[in-house]
């Protein structure tokens, strides 16, 4: 029944769509620009990235943006390098994390919107992460958050899984979005974060912040249509900071910020 609902619901434009293919970073592009309402969510998670590259202006090096996708960061962060694991629209360099192809203390910042959570070893990202970035350089992270109302969600009405009792970091390599583990940010820095500090204690964590409660949901994100018209967008805005604080329950994302020192 769940299916069938959800099946009414999606854009006709990914029901055949494969994730893992190119073909999906100019799919997801066309669909951000098509949905008002979704294209202000992505203006304010993209707002904590810009607040944070005034943080990193008077660092020498450039800012790295992984799995860049079909996103428009570029747009508001011209000096920002895109890349992903294959070629796609706006997309300047194939990218891996695990391997990051940049010398010592050459990368400032890393940005990254829904990224952590499909990487197979996040561990060795952070290797190479604090590898590339200099003394004060930073790690900024807007992923999926497991509090009350995110964990049903993503359980039931998302594509991807949450595995919030995975007993390790790493997730089966498939592919480029099929690699997936929504929990995987939860798991590391609040279920394993003695862990994390003591493996990777150069990383510090600045900012742990649980946000966005209900515009997520009805903006549909990349895979349903829109529930209510864009210029609604401020009263549910408002809705969410009023629910943000009570993050046990509600909060849908969590934006990271880890420092090197």
């Amino acid at each position: 029944m769940i299916k069938e609902l959800l099946k009414r619901l999606s854009l006709r434009e990914v029901h055949d769509l494969n994730l893992d293919e190119a073909a999906a970073m100019a799919c997801h592009r066309d669909i951000i620009e098509s949905k008002p309402f979704l294209k202000k969510l992505y203006r304010d998670f993209y707002s904590e990235f810009l607040e944070q590259a005034q943080i990193l202006q008077p660092l020498p090096g450039r800012i790295l943006e992984l799995g860049s996708g079909g996103g428009f960061l570029h747009k508001l962060l011209p000096e920002i390098l895109t890349s992903d694991v294959c070629a796609g629209p706006d997309i300047e360099q194939i990218i891996f994390a695990d391997r990051l192809s940049f010398k010592e203390g050459e990368i400032k910042g890393i940005f990254m919107m829904n990224v952590l959570h499909h990487l197979s070893k996040a561990a060795d990202f952070f290797s190479e992460a604090v590898r590339v970035l200099p003394k004060g350089g930073r790690l900024v992270m807007i992923e999926p958050y497991n509090s009350l109302l995110g964990r049903l969600f993503y359980k039931n009405f998302h594509a991807e899984p949450f595995e919030e009792t995975a007993p390790t970091w790493e997730i089966p390599p498939q592919g480029r979005m099929t690699t997936s583990n929504q929990a995987l940010p939860w798991i590391i820095f609040k279920r394993d974060r003695h862990l994390f500090e003591t493996r990777f204690p150069a990383l510090r964590i600045r900012r742990l912040r649980p946000h966005t409660v209900t515009r997520y949901i009805i903006s549909g994100g990349l895979s349903f249509k829109t529930f209510v018209p864009a210029f609604s967008y401020p009263l549910f805005r408002v809705i969410d900071e009023c629910l943000a604080p009570f993050s046990t329950l509600f909060p849908m994302f969590v934006t990271i910020v880890l420092e090197k020192i």
